[in-house]
């Protein structure tokens, strides 16, 4: 084993039980647990919680079984429409409420708003355009500076987040 810290995950012991390891990991993985007493312990419940549920008695289906999933996922389906149904009808009903009331309101109630609003947009748009003049030069300019903030912000919230994580078992290769 080219890593002798590194132990079976609990994956790769029940596939080594199971007979499902892969023809590449096979022979490292069945090489590492023949050498090691922890991984020989893992793949050893393992095997002893595979005997046990073969000697389980698997309880009879009910004749209905079928039946009844079939109907439950007819209901399921049958009520996710319904309220698919629901919706676009709130919405229609939404919208020609908003038609109506600036049907009722006329246009010197809302043609000042709609003005306003492509005002902003025109604002906005011009806004966008000087910006694309020079953003790229100044972001190509100051890269390294945004490349350090950028580390300096992420790299302790990336610690933090890691001292959070559980230990994991790696994988062998």
């Amino acid at each position: 084993m080219t890593n002798p810290t590194l132990h079976l995950t609990d994956a790769q012991a029940q596939r080594l039980v199971d007979g499902a390891l892969s023809p590449g990991e096979a022979p490292e993985v069945e090489r590492h647990a023949a050498g090691c007493a922890a991984c020989q312990a893992t793949v050893e419940t393992y095997r002893l919680l595979a005997s046990a549920l073969d000697d389980l008695e698997l309880p009879p289906l009910p004749a209905d079984f079928t039946d009844g999933v079939l109907a439950r996922i007819d209901a399921r389906e049958r009520a996710s429409a319904r309220e698919h149904r629901h919706a676009l009808a709130i919405l229609g009903v939404l919208a020609l409420a908003t038609v109506g009331a600036f049907a009722v309101a006329g246009a010197a109630a809302w043609a000042p708003l709609l003005s306003r609003s492509a005002e902003v947009l025109g604002t906005a748009a011009r806004a966008i355009q000087v910006g694309s003049s020079f953003v790229p030069e100044v972001v190509g300019a100051l890269r390294l500076q945004i490349l350090v903030v950028t580390a300096a912000l992420a790299l302790p919230l990336l610690v933090a987040l890691a001292r959070l994580m559980p230990p994991q078992r790696a994988e062998i290769a």
